[in-house]
C-alpha cells in the first residue's frame, strides 16, 4: 500500500506541473481546433484531443503540452487498473475506481464533468464560452485524482478491517471452550493400597500419641523413703 501511495503522489506532482501550464494547454486546443475547423464543438472526449495532436498540431509547444496531458490521463488509467487488481471485488457500477476508469476511457463523453470546489481550474478560464468548450477537458484530471484518492482510502479501510477480523478469529481459535478444557485434564488414578498404607500409618501415629504416660513417684529428699 505504501508503494501505491507513493505512485499516487508522483501522479499528483505531475498534475500540479501540468496545472501551472493550463493556459498553454487551452491555447494548444484553440490552435488545433481552428486547424481542424472544429471551433463550434466543445472538447468532450480524449480521443478528440488525440486526433488534434495526430493531425492538426503544427508547433512543438502545442505538441508538448498535449502529449503531457494525454500521457498523464493514460498513467492515471493504468494506475486505476492496478488498484482494481488489488481489490477486484470493489469493481461495481457505483465504485470509485470503476467511475475513474470510465472517465478516463478514450471515447467517454466527459462534457458534463466539472471540477468543483476546492478545485479552481474552471474558474481560471477566461469567459463562459471558454468554460463551455474546455470546462470538461480541464476538469477530468482533478476529478480522476479525487476518485483515486477515495478508492485507495476504501481499499485501505477494507484491508484493515480484514486484518482485524483475522486477528479476532485467531484469538478465538486459541481459546478452548470450557468443556474442552475440562475433558483435556488427565485424572491420575488413586491406588487403593497406597491409601490403606497411609491410613494405617496415621492410625499408628495417633495411638502412640494417646498412650498414657507412666506416673512418676514424687520427689523424696535424700535419706528418706516413701511412706516413712
Amino acid at each position: 500500500m505504501n508503494e501505491l501511495k507513493a505512485t499516487l503522489r508522483d501522479l499528483e506532482q505531475r498534475y500540479l506541473l501540468f496545472k501551472q501550464q493550463q493556459f498553454t494547454f487551452v491555447a494548444a486546443l484553440d490552435h488545433t481546433r481552428e486547424n481542424a475547423h472544429d471551433k463550434t464543438k466543445p472538447v468532450s472526449t480524449l480521443s478528440q484531443v488525440q486526433n488534434y495532436l495526430d493531425h492538426y498540431c503544427n508547433n512543438s509547444t502545442d505538441k508538448r503540452i498535449l502529449i503531457m496531458f494525454l500521457d498523464l490521463c493514460k498513467d492515471l488509467s493504468d494506475f486505476c487498473s492496478q488498484l482494481e487488481d488489488i481489490n477486484p471485488k470493489a469493481c461495481s457500477p457505483d465504485d470509485r475506481l470503476e467511475k475513474c476508469k470510465l472517465l478516463l476511457s478514450c471515447n467517454n463523453d466527459m462534457s458534463h464533468i466539472r471540477a468543483k470546489y476546492p478545485h479552481d481550474e474552471v474558474n481560471h478560464l477566461s469567459c463562459d464560452e471558454s468554460k463551455h468548450h474546455y470546462g470538461a477537458v480541464i476538469s477530468i484530471l482533478p476529478v480522476a485524482l479525487d476518485l483515486l484518492r477515495e478508492g485507495i482510502g476504501v481499499i485501505e479501510s477494507a484491508q484493515y478491517e480484514a486484518a482485524r477480523n483475522n486477528r479476532y478469529a485467531q484469538c478465538n481459535k486459541k481459546e478452548e471452550p470450557p468443556e474442552k478444557r475440562c475433558s483435556s485434564i488427565q485424572t491420575v488414578p488413586i491406588q487403593r493400597d497406597d491409601c490403606e498404607n497411609k491410613y494405617m500409618q496415621w492410625k499408628a501415629s495417633n495411638k502412640l500419641k494417646s498412650k498414657p504416660l507412666k506416673s512418676k513417684c514424687p520427689w523424696v529428699p535424700p535419706g528418706k523413703t516413701n511412706g516413712l
